[in-house]
């Protein structure tokens, strides 16, 4: 008995509408589009992902070998057999240096199956053992993703900061744990005016050219995170350690975000600010017991209430050793024959004489009044004898 011709409703044609099929051929492989028998889940799902490989090759493959367009291969590109399938609009064209589109609807087809081919062979190969790919399948150097940050919806927040960290550590740890290189691209990333000299999205080599320069992709765009790694699952690691830090940072409060809190005191460690305040416990201060001085004892006179460096003995009184504590003991006499000499007699010192009261005191005497000076009389005149008369 013939089995029925399954009807197709053509208001609900995908991208994926067809004639329907048992088996499907791919150059000299046929599989099966119905799975029969029992798998499991994980099963299941390799291969449909197995399936996925083959087919996506060989439409690459046919576009390549005949120079066809890829859109006449695929349902999306014949509007006449599918006239209720809807295309999605074409984004604003792209240049490259020399004035060629870089964003056609067929280089985007190619590129969207290409990196659709990576990801899946990537999965399978960790699933199904000794896996072999495509024979014309060639592992990309590097994959390129873009994860574009809401800038417009949220212009209060400094997603830049976030993402770089204290001197660029909290993205530096990021590309630790995912393997993948992460670079801040688009508007508002990089000073106006400043060159730069790095890759571009499509993975050619790009000029130091001024950020101000409106034919540089990278930052024409929106802001966003440009992942590159070699493998599809250390950008998917990428995507979600950044997802974190950009959720963390639209959920938390004014004030209350931990990755702010700890990048800021990151910082202070690193220019040297950093001040350790305790916090002040007031339970811990009502449980400190307090201190009995009555368990003090002091060693050099015995007292209670203050330590031996605090002692202040009298003069003349030699405090008592400590408890427990004996005077040494004399050393022994020397081996020498002869009896010890007997130890020199100490006479007591003579008791204290009687005070004896002060004299009273004497009178006072008045000096005699000193005696009167004479005055020697004058010497007697000199009388001088007058002179010779003179000679005739």
């Amino acid at each position: 008995m013939k089995a029925p011709t399954p009807v197709v409703d053509d208001s609900l044609a995908t991208r994926w509408a067809g004639k329907p099929s048992r088996y499907k051929k791919f150059d000299s492989i046929r599989l099966d589009t119905i799975i029969t028998g029992h798998l499991t889940q994980e099963q299941a799902d390799a291969y449909q992902q197995y399936f996925r490989i083959e087919e996506t090759s060989a439409i690459l493959r046919i576009a390549q070998q005949q120079r066809k367009p890829i859109l006449g291969l695929l349902p999306s590109g014949n509007l006449e057999q599918n006239p209720h399938f809807k295309r999605e609009p074409s984004p604003p064209p792209k240049y490259d240096n020399f004035g060629n589109r870089i964003n056609t609807r067929e280089l985007r087809t190619v590129a969207m199956l290409e990196k659709e081919r990576n990801f899946l062979v990537e999965e399978v190969a960790s699933r199904i053992k000794n896996y072999v790919p495509p024979a014309d399948y060639r592992k990309p150097a590097k994959t390129v993703e873009k994860l574009y940050i809401p800038v417009k919806d949220y212009p209060d927040i400094n997603f830049m900061g976030l993402l770089l960290g204290p001197r660029g550590n909290t993205l530096r740890q990021m590309q630790e744990e995912s393997g993948a290189r992460m670079q801040l691209r688009g508007k508002g990333s990089v000073k106006d005016g400043k060159s730069a000299t790095d890759d571009d999205d499509t993975g050619g080599e790009m000029t130091s050219t001024s950020f101000s320069n409106p034919t540089l992709d990278s930052n024409t765009d929106d802001m966003h995170v440009l992942i590159t790694a070699d493998a599809q699952h250390k950008i998917a690691i990428a995507i979600k350690l950044a997802n974190e830090v950009i959720e963390k940072a639209i959920s938390s409060p004014v004030g209350q975000n931990d990755l702010k809190r700890g990048q800021l005191r990151e910082l202070a460690v690193l220019n040297g600010t950093l001040r350790e305040t305790k916090p002040y416990n007031p339970e811990a201060r009502v449980q400190r017991k307090g201190l009995d001085i009555s368990q003090i004892v002091c060693k050099s006179c015995g007292g209670i209430g203050h330590y031996a460096r605090d002692c202040k003995p009298t003069s003349g009184i030699v405090p008592p050793l400590p408890v427990g504590i004996k005077p040494p003991a004399p050393p022994p006499p020397p081996a020498t024959g002869f009896p010890p000499p007997p130890p020199p007699s100490v006479k007591p010192p003579p008791p204290p004489s009687a005070a004896k009261p002060p004299p009273p005191p004497s009178e006072v005497k008045v000096p005699p009044p000193p005696p009167e000076v004479k005055v020697p009389p004058p010497p007697p005149e000199v009388k001088v004898p007058p002179p010779p008369p003179p000679s005739s």
